[in-house]
């Protein structure tokens, strides 16, 4: 398993030759950059973190989630910097036996991660306002 934040694009092919993902059940999950927010076109999201603690948190994560739902395998990359709509801004892979297992620690760790990464996203829409999250 392993945690990962980065200012390159996603690419979920490669990502997923660095696990175990060819046992039973993989699950992802990919978060893109919607084009719209509250009625408003965005430009592009501009995310910021300390890496450093958000890669551990993100590690813990993804730990809680193997012992929890018995995951063979699992890999979560969120980018930081600018990203634009279309563009993956999160991708979470598990890998489990059985796909039950496989939703729902996939699941578990979509919402930790909303919930508990030390991550910041600030909207930039085509009007020129600007909204932090």
């Amino acid at each position: 398993m392993k945690g990962i934040i980065q200012t390159d694009p996603i690419d979920r092919s490669a990502l997923l030759k660095r696990g175990n993902f060819e046992i039973g059940s993989t699950v992802t999950f990919e978060g893109i950059v919607r084009r719209t927010e509250s009625s408003k076109e965005i430009i592009h999201l501009f995310y910021d973190s300390d890496q450093k603690l958000a890669e551990e948190e993100l590690n813990r994560i993804l730990d809680e989630a193997v012992e929890k739902f018995g995951l063979i395998d699992s890999i979560a990359v969120h980018r930081v910097g600018m990203v634009k709509p279309g563009e993956i801004s999160l991708l979470v892979a598990v890998s489990s036996s059985h796909r039950k297992e496989g939703f729902e620690g996939c699941s578990y760790i979509v919402e930790a991660i909303k919930q508990r990464l030390p991550i910041w996203k600030k909207d930039h829409f085509k009007d020129g306002t600007e909204s932090w999250h």
